[in-house]
């Protein structure tokens, strides 16, 4: 405190022995820190003493640039939480933990101060409230992935058609939205204004994840229509409810109970980067799954950044979307008065820091997506670091596996992958094979060949083959297993090859199957009523194809050397005094037909386990 200049001391002099926040300035009047206290005056001053600076390194870095303090004062150290968050999210201090600017992140808004509300993305909410402070419009985000809610608003355009302009074109007659099935016609009063702001509430339960009641609301809809007889209502009613079952379709069920509301917090980090990662539950379903990277101080704690970054995220979120249940990877240093501060704005919410069982289970889900978006972010600044290339192939081939992950929709992280092939000429001499591929490359070492053993000659059947196939090679626990399965065909190859694999006792957890249909390059997945289809251009499905034609090109090898042997081994059949038993025995000794009519007498009787003169005769018909 001695070394401090005048102008500081007298600052700290004056400030209150009461609850409240205080911000820190450099020389430039910029704000550097804000953190809140039960007591401003001791806690700023316990910055100044150096010894406390060995426990907390990032002081080192920030004290000497603290030109001024100002102060806040608080009725509670609840209300001095609330208004940190709402400063740091405004200010984003230098030395603060924060997350990434909002302003990069888009959110939806329902214009309820409209007659008829519209759907509309929106960048700043914060600056949109200051400017219309009493709106009674309604906010849902924010969606870090701008992709997600773009697919949203399509969906929400396309099938509740909400009106799209804010006024009306046309005095009597309606606009081509309305001909281009994408607005109801609420300007021509084509539609009552009671059923309008059904369908609006009907948006805002999709917004906020309530998709049962939506569903629910729709199908009803959709039968009282058809029972007046006005089948082309009950018709539009049928389509969005067919769209909603797609987004469904995408989603992981984490529960059976419909009212299950939780928000879900996990991280990763390195020195330089954090990530926290967000699974949103609404009705028992995972609706989103958000990444927030974090800006960390130098010589921050991970557990004090993870705590911030939870309270960053809530000062952004609006009541509308507050969960019942927040769980969290690490206990929060402010546990009790965050949750005071989160049921204030809503209803009571709940944060537990789960140590098994489910719930653990699903922190571990969030972890793991953290994990592969701190990858992407290594990955996208590569350029700025210094990293050996097999460190570069690693990350890219990382990323690579992720998109795969994501966009299949897959359950477990495709680090091995195994693929079957069913290859057969006329029915004849049908077989399969295994390929594998680890980290992307494949491992020959591991690869399988499969003579099909429950056909009879000359019949086709490339379903009962798979089953074989997928039988035997699952029936083998002493391999590896694989992450994911892929079968070269389409549903009947992989409804074959799922029927198989639930018969092996394996744990289907932690296995994804799905088939790559050659057509039109569709890909399949159990449970799934419509296939996956993958830009042309795409890497992920360019992977698919090289696994794929790599199982192709096996099969057919090893189709045409079967083919082949089986031919050269008809050949001595027709020797008299050959039977199967002893050709089977020659075979195996020397290989192949070129190296049997090649040999010498005394390896021949050799092979056949007799002496020279027995089988001199035979040796001289075979090598004529």
């Amino acid at each position: 405190m001695e070394d401090l200049d005048s102008s500081l001391k007298e600052q700290i002099k004056n400030i209150p022995n009461t609850s409240g926040i205080y911000m820190m300035l450099d020389k430039k009047g910029q704000v550097i820190y804000i953190g809140k206290a039960l007591n401003l005056k001791s806690r700023v001053r316990s910055y100044f003493n150096q010894k406390s600076w060995s426990e907390r390194q990032k002081l080192h870095f920030m004290m000497p640039k603290v030109k001024e303090i100002k102060t806040v004062i608080t009725r509670s150290e609840n209300e001095a939480l609330i208004l940190e968050a709402n400063l740091v999210n405004k200010y984003q201090p230098k030395y603060n933990v924060t997350l990434k600017d909002d302003k990069k992140f888009p959110w939806l808004m329902i214009t309820r101060d409209e007659e008829y509300p519209r759907v509309l993305p929106i960048r700043d909410v914060i600056r949109f409230k200051k400017k219309y402070p009493r709106t009674k419009n309604k906010f849902f985000g924010p969606y870090s992935d701008a992709g997600a809610m773009w697919e949203t608003y399509k969906i929400l355009k396309e099938g509740f058609q909400l009106r799209l302009r804010r006024k009306q074109l046309f005095k009597d007659r309606p606009c081509m939205n309305y001909h281009l099935g994408l607005c109801s016609g609420p300007c021509q009063e084509l539609i009552s204004r009671d059923d309008y702001h059904k369908i609006v509430n009907q948006v805002e339960d999709f917004l906020l994840g309530k998709y049962d009641a939506v569903l629910k609301n729709l199908k009803s809809q959709m039968n009282e229509a058809s029972k007046n007889l006005n089948y082309e209502k009950a018709a539009k009613y049928r389509d969005v409810i067919s769209k909603i079952n797609k987004v469904l379709e995408k989603q992981i069920v984490v529960s059976d109970d419909p009212k299950l509301s939780q928000d879900i917090f996990a991280c990763d980090f390195n020195e330089q980067n954090m990530v926290m990662e967000v699974l949103l539950v609404r009705e028992g379903k995972v609706v989103a799954i958000e990444s927030y990277p974090l800006s960390i101080p130098k010589e921050t704690d991970y557990v004090e950044a993870f705590n911030d970054g939870v309270k960053q995220y809530y000062s952004r979120i609006v009541d509308e979307n507050m969960p019942k249940e927040i769980l969290v990877q690490f206990e929060l240093l402010e546990k009790e008065q965050i949750e005071k501060w989160l049921s204030d704005r809503k209803e009571k919410v709940s944060i537990s820091c789960p140590k098994k069982g489910r719930k653990l289970e699903l922190i571990e889900m969030a972890r793991q997506n953290a994990r592969l978006s701190l990858q992407k972010i290594i990955l996208s600044n590569i350029n700025n670091v210094d990293l050996e290339m097999s460190d570069v192939e690693t990350l890219r081939v990382t990323s690579l596996l992720t998109d795969l992950q994501q966009q299949l929709q897959l359950n477990n992280f495709p680090k091995r992958i195994e693929c079957f092939d069913i290859s057969h000429l006329g029915g004849t001499g049908t077989v399969a094979s295994m390929v594998v591929f680890v980290d992307g490359k494949p491992q020959k070492s591991n690869y399988r060949k499969f003579k099909i053993k429950s056909l009879p000659t000359g019949k086709i059947d490339d379903f009962s083959s798979m089953k074989e196939v997928i039988s035997r090679r699952y029936f083998n626990k002493e391999m590896d297993l694989p992450n994911l399965i892929i079968i070269d065909g389409g549903k009947g190859q992989l409804s074959a090859a799922k029927d198989s694999l639930d018969k092996s006792g394996l744990d289907l957890n932690k296995i994804d199957i799905v088939s790559l249909a050659k057509k039109f390059e569709e890909i399949y997945k159990p449970g799934l009523k419509n296939p996956i289809k993958l830009e042309r251009k795409s890497e992920v499905l360019h992977l698919i194809q090289r696994v794929r034609d790599e199982a192709h090109r096996f099969a057919i090898t090893f189709q045409r050397d079967t083919r082949a042997k089986n031919t050269f081994e008809s050949e001595l059949e027709k020797i008299e005094g050959l039977g199967k038993a002893k050709i089977k025995r020659l075979m195996n000794h020397f290989g192949s037909v070129k190296s049997i009519k090649e040999s010498d007498l005394k390896d021949f009787a050799e092979a056949l386990g007799q002496n020279e003169e027995n089988v001199k005769d035979l040796w001289k018909t075979v090598n004529s």
